[in-house]
């Protein structure tokens, strides 16, 4: 018995260590071998995104202005960072997904006519996903979807946002999105309804036509995010 010797006793701590350890970190495979068939999952996450700098453009009546945007983030200001979806996992790492993305743009390095620009309560990104899955329990989805924008800021005199638009509370649907993701999901309670923790990064690349009371704006963004959530699975 490992109370014969220190020797096994340290070799036991190692391994009680080792199991705890492996049940909290259970890699996604051990999800699927709980849901041989099908699941369904809620997810919701937080994080961050890096933009690439590209062109902002500002159509108006005296003219059309260009300047080369740089975005910050700020996660925790204003409406915060996140995304929630859904899915719905139909054979072992093979899933379909609705989710919605709530990025956020402030403009660094404003000039004229631009004062103030920001899309702050969401250049939300709503997209169907694919997901395939990929090596050592990493999973690759693709999406395709909208970009919903609620544009604030003031530019050339006036403000920005506000008044009726279509989906109301001044959020346009402002042009079109796609998204490359990477990756996988940790077991911390298992069961027919397990809980999981999971880290992704992602790309996204997207362009919108947001419209001015005297005008409209030109406003692509590509963005690398980095996310960590929570999910509840519940197998079928």
């Amino acid at each position: 018995m490992c109370s014969a010797s220190s020797r096994c006793r340290a070799s036991c701590r190692s391994s009680w260590r080792l199991a705890v350890l492996s049940s909290l970190l259970l890699p996604s495979a051990s999800l699927e071998a709980q849901c041989p068939r099908s699941a369904w999952a809620a997810e919701l996450f937080t994080g961050s995104a890096w933009h690439l700098p590209l062109p902002l453009v500002v159509e108006l009546p005296e003219g059309r202005a260009r300047l080369r945007a740089r975005y910050s983030t700020r996660p925790f200001a204003d409406a915060p960072y996140y995304s929630y979806r859904l899915g719905h996992a139909w054979a072992p790492g093979r899933a379909v997904e609705v989710e919605l993305l709530h990025h956020k743009l402030y403009l660094q390095n404003p000039r004229p006519p631009v004062e103030r620009f920001e899309v702050t309560h969401g250049y939300n990104l709503p997209t169907m996903n694919a997901v395939w899955p990929s090596s050592r329990g990493w999973q690759l989805r693709l999406g395709l979807g909208l970009v919903v924008a609620h544009p604030e800021g003031r530019i050339d005199g006036r403000a920005v946002g506000g008044g009726h638009t279509l989906l109301g509370g001044g959020y346009h649907i402002a042009g079109v999105t796609m998204q490359a993701a990477l990756g996988r999901r940790y077991v911390l309670v298992h069961g027919r309804v397990a809980m999981t923790a999971a880290p992704e990064v992602k790309l996204t690349a997207s362009w919108a036509r947001i419209p001015l009371p005297h005008g409209r704006l030109s406003v692509p963004d590509v963005s690398l995010h980095a996310l960590g959530g929570l999910g509840v699975w519940r197998c079928e």
